[in-house]
């Protein structure tokens, strides 16, 4: 080898070993920003069917221990939501009923048209049910149906129709109703558990639901809007709603929740006080399904999920890991529910149970729960972080939670950037999660210039929480109005003139991904983005405003100035000319208006001063104490307002009634 050769190589093998330390120094910079506030969290949970049936066949003493590894905050998983199953109750003679070891065998209430309901039934699952409801510290219950009772049934078989199609004779949607809001009524009155949604539908649009199945289930791809009415309407006149709201549709795909979440008809969405999805398949559908939850201001939960689409070799904990950072993250998911925690398969569960034996064991995945769930908390905000592999929190107490999650064969070097707080703790406290099944304390981690520096270990998930965060201020999102007469372009304008009989769509941006709230003459109010006016007249004329909230909670407006052109009828500005007083006080037709709280929810009073009068529509809005709108909802009159997630933390009710203020109050 020549001296040129020999330098050359020398140089070659400089800038590879240079390459080599660089990139075994590289680190994944994740900046946090507090001030991109997503979903306030519910909490995690579990649905009851099918291993409270046979766990609620347990003594006490086992049972309870079995519920604290469940519901626990401290050393169990800290589960706070429970699904419970109204059971259909099959036909006799029909034993087909086996998936859960039994457990599928749901009993029914009804177990025939003629008779008397049998308030008897379900003793185990129930059980359980009412124990949660002692033992957990603000518990949120959902009640959901797999299949009507056989009875109700075209094919006489609740776990479904003879080729998979909707299951629910045609004339049955009332009694069928009766029957569910009849059992919310009868656990409420009775046995002091207060469901806050019922649920009529478990995968309706898969297919897959026919007779002599090993399961309860109901094909219902057809008509949701008709039996979301319905129910609604008898929990109405049995005087749970809106204490008691109506959920849908439990699709085992995103993309079907989506898909008919925009089928629905507006008196069912008037019913409908929350979205539930699995999220077993079309994850590339958690944002279109969450874009348009926010925008229809429906609460949106993930429902149910499992490894039923998994693939390859990856450990079904840290690939579970990945669906519920997804869920969080993609879908902003205001709740996370576990199929079963104690499935008979091992991919499915988080707890192994010996039914016999009436004892239990820990599962891989139970510790990967865990990571998640003991340390963000029901009330904490999902707040921004920009990787894929993290999820980040603020809790109530005031602390920052980070959760990393890594799946590779190599440790990953991370440098989060948390410059954006105003204030943050001096460190870390860790806990990390790692195979074959563990989840235990490591060293702190310093916090220094607001940087915090970690490695995470290959196959592992690791939490880290950080007291005293603060700050985080969101940004207006820029709005930008255009306007469209008939079927013309469109042009970018606040002002727009038409004659009458024309039509007019008012569509400004952002296109998608936020909440659109419009007010306008004659107590004008429409949710949705695209306002859109038919054989316009005279006295639509004025000025339209439309609040946007995007997905940080931030509130932006825009005013439309609409005139039609009528020489009969001429516009008259508004007189701007006086400096305009809100007034506190309520309007003519209102006496009094109060708010209270009742464990979770906030309880709206209106008093009249004419019992035949009629009031205003009332906007009920929640804000934080830097003005991040935490919630808003257009009430008639009285209501009850489930603010469970807000127990926690100081937030400032106002209520406006024809554009006056009437009510303001901070509770803490």
């Amino acid at each position: 080898m020549n001296g040129v050769e020999n330098v050359t190589s020398k140089l070659i093998w400089m800038i590879a070993a240079g390459l080599a330390c660089g990139a075994a120094n590289a680190q994944t910079k994740v900046v946090v920003d507090p001030g991109k506030k997503y979903q306030l969290f519910e909490g995690w949970g579990t649905s009851l069917c099918w291993w409270a049936e046979l766990v609620g066949a347990w003594n006490e003493t086992n049972r309870d221990q079995f519920l604290g590894a469940l519901a626990d905050p401290d050393t169990g998983l800290g589960y706070n939501i429970f699904r419970y199953n109204i059971g259909g109750g099959d036909q006799p003679g029909h034993n087909h009923l086996t998936k859960g070891d039994g457990g599928g065998k749901v009993p029914g209430y009804k177990p025939t048209e003629k008779g008397n309901f049998d308030w008897t039934a379900d003793p185990a699952q129930r059980g359980v049910a009412l124990r949660l409801n002692k033992v957990v510290k603000d518990p949120i219950f959902e009640a959901f149906s797999n299949s009507p009772p056989w009875w109700m049934t075209k094919s006489g078989c609740v776990s479904g129709s003879s080729d998979g199609s909707d299951n629910l004779k045609e004339d049955y949607f009332d009694d069928f109703a009766d029957y569910l809001s009849e059992v919310a009524l009868h656990f409420k009155t009775e046995w002091g558990l207060t469901f806050r949604t019922v649920e009529p539908f478990n995968e309706p649009s898969a297919g897959w639901w026919k007779s002599n199945g090993g399961q309860e289930g109901c094909g219902f791809k057809n008509n949701q809007s008709k039996m979301i009415v319905e129910l609604g309407k008898a929990l109405k006149k049995k005087g749970l709603f809106p204490e008691t709201s109506v959920s849908a549709a439990d699709e085992t795909s995103i993309k079907q929740a989506h898909d008919q979440l925009g089928n629905y008809s507006s008196e069912a969405l008037s019913y409908l006080g929350q979205v539930n999805t699995h999220s077993y398949s079309d994850g590339s559908y958690r944002k279109q399904l969450y874009n348009r939850a926010f925008g229809l201001d429906k609460r949106l939960w993930q429902s149910e999920t499992g490894p039923l689409s998994k693939s390859g070799d990856e450990h079904i904990a840290l690939w579970m890991a990945n669906v519920i950072i997804q869920d969080l993250r993609d879908m902003k998911a205001e709740a996370w529910v576990d199929w079963q925690i104690a499935d008979p398969a091992e991919n499915w569960r988080s707890i192994k149970a010996d039914h016999k034996k009436q004892t239990f064991s820990y599962m891989p995945r139970y510790y990967m729960h865990a990571a998640f769930s003991r340390y963000i908390r029901p009330g904490s905000r999902i707040i921004d972080s920009d990787n894929g592999n993290t999820v980040a929190a603020l809790r109530p107490d005031g602390a920052l939670v980070i959760v990393v999650r890594n799946s590779g064969s190599s440790d990953v070097k991370y440098n989060f950037d948390l410059t954006k707080f105003v204030k943050i703790g001096a460190s870390a406290k860790v806990v990390r999660f790692e195979l074959p099944g563990s989840l235990t304390p490591q060293s702190d981690i310093v916090t220094a210039n607001k940087l915090l520096s970690m490695t995470a270990k290959s196959n592992t998930v690791t939490t880290m929480v950080i007291d005293g965060a603060e700050g985080g201020v969101c940004e207006e999102s820029k709005i930008i109005s255009y306007v469209k007469i008939h079927n013309g372009d469109w042009n970018e304008s606040t002002e727009v003139k038409v004659n009458p009989g024309d039509s007019l769509v008012i569509g400004p941006h952002p296109y998608d991904g936020g909440r659109w709230t419009w007010k306008g003459p004659n107590d004008f109010y429409y949710l949705g983005r695209e306002v859109r006016f038919k054989n316009m007249q005279w006295q639509i004329s004025g000025i339209y405003t439309g609040t946007y909230v995007n997905p940080y909670g931030c509130e932006s407006s825009l005013k439309v100035k609409v005139v039609v052109d009528d020489p009969k009828h001429p516009y008259v500005e508004p007189d701007t000319g006086k400096t305009k007083i809100i007034s506190q006080n309520a309007p003519a037709a209102l006496a009094k208006v109060t708010v209270s709280k009742r464990g979770g929810d906030l309880l709206v009073s209106t008093l009249l001063l004419e019992p035949s009068a009629k009031s205003a529509p009332l906007q009920f809005t929640i804000h934080d104490l830097n003005g991040v709108l935490l919630m808003r909802r257009r009430i008639d009159g009285s209501a009850v307002i489930p603010v469970t997630s807000l127990a926690q933390k100081p937030y400032v009710v106002q209520i406006h009634s024809a554009g006056k203020n009437i009510y303001r109050k901070t509770f803490y």
